[in-house]
């Protein structure tokens, strides 16, 4: 039965990459381009204004804020204007976000109709720390209507769902703002179950997929009036090289980058939105992030057999609720600018060893 459950699965494959869309994932209208000068409000939601009550704040007063550590020189990255509404796309290796000439209170409605246009929900919004969240979206390709694959898809589901992270920064200009999309995805499988005579379908986690990420930009681009062919070659994808080990210090693994603090504090803050990590409060004088383990980041733990699950199948292992994540300049064994990541408990304790070495591992992954 399994054999026949996974020629079923690869028919379905085929027909979906035989499908004529140029989009990967078919939500809502891969058509749309609308002007942000008349943007429709969906039923649920109140004609956006610009007021107080829309902003996002600095977590503190002091140095230790969203508008002191977005405010680092662009040394390294590409900048390359997107429209005349001036959108620039920035691309730091595998990492790329947008600045916009638009301060984060005006920004903030249109993301919100935005994504639930694609056919999303916010499930989460945190105007304090600049962040929301999509709940999860299933995405279903074309599937021609022949009795066949009629048939097929009535047994077998296509099997993926995504969600995304939206992050607004503010910078030292009011006026210009940042935006980060970070996506998540499950894929389903099907299994006989134990008399053979059926399958059994579930959910598992699958890794974050930075091509979806670059159609989120794209689509948001042409949302704000950029022509499809600008928005499509200014997120071409373009790789980097492994800059990144895991080395042994002071009784501790730790990850050492072999770059500069700026540009690898951005880039830390976009790997824990794709692991799934929310950042509770950030002080970038002092280089920390301080975490917080969500149930739905557990989750995504126990899910993957492959990760940390056996951290929670231990009487020994206990994560803790909240953890610091330090980001620290130093230089490497040739005296080369580098950046030094590890991980403590709040009380500036080891963390467990095995919990360092998986995190690290996993963040390593999205920084080379």
């Amino acid at each position: 039965m399994l054999r026949v459950v996974s020629i079923m699965l690869l028919l379905i494959n085929l027909v979906a990459c035989s499908s004529t869309s140029e989009w990967k994932a078919n939500y809502g209208n891969a058509e749309q381009s609308i002007s942000s000068s008349s943007l429709d409000v969906p039923p649920d939601l109140s004609k956006p204004i610009s007021n107080e009550s829309l902003s996002i704040p600095n977590i503190a007063s002091s140095g230790a804020s969203y508008s002191s550590y977005t405010s680092e020189d662009q040394t390294g990255v590409t900048v390359l204007s997107a429209s005349s509404q001036q959108i620039k796309q920035v691309r730091d290796g595998k990492d790329m976000w947008l600045e916009i000439q638009m301060s984060a209170d005006k920004l903030w409605p249109e993301l919100k109709i935005f994504f639930i246009d694609l056919g999303f929900k916010i499930e989460r919004e945190d105007k304090k720390l600049g962040v929301m969240e999509t709940d999860w979206f299933e995405t279903k390709p074309y599937v021609p209507s022949n009795w066949v694959n009629k048939m097929l898809n009535r047994i077998v589901a296509t099997g993926l769902k995504d969600k995304y992270r939206i992050r607004v920064e503010k910078t030292t200009n009011a006026s210009t703002t940042r935006l980060f999309f970070s996506h998540q995805g499950q894929q389903e499988l099907a299994t006989d179950d134990s008399q053979g005579g059926t399958f059994v379908k579930y959910w598992v986690r699958r890794d974050s997929d930075p091509e979806l990420e670059a159609e989120m930009y794209q689509r948001f681009l042409i949302f704000k009036d950029t022509d499809k062919g600008t928005a499509k070659k200014l997120t071409e994808n373009i790789q980097s090289k492994e800059r990144t080990v895991i080395l042994e210090k002071k009784g501790s693994k730790v990850l050492q980058v072999g770059e500069g603090f700026a540009r690898t504090w951005r880039r830390v803050g976009i790997a824990l939105d794709r692991i799934g990590l929310l950042v509770d409060d950030r002080n970038r004088s002092g280089g920390l992030y301080y975490l917080r383990i969500t149930d739905d980041f557990q989750e995504k733990v126990k899910e993957d057999k492959g990760w940390l699950a056996s951290l929670f199948s231990s009487d020994k292992v206990k994560l803790k609720e909240r953890y610091l994540l330090s980001v620290n300049e130093e230089k490497d064994s040739s005296g080369k600018p580098a950046t030094i990541i590890s991980l403590y408990e709040t009380t500036g304790a080891k963390a467990d060893s095995r919990f360092v070495t998986k995190l690290l591992t996993d963040l390593k992954s999205y920084l080379d």
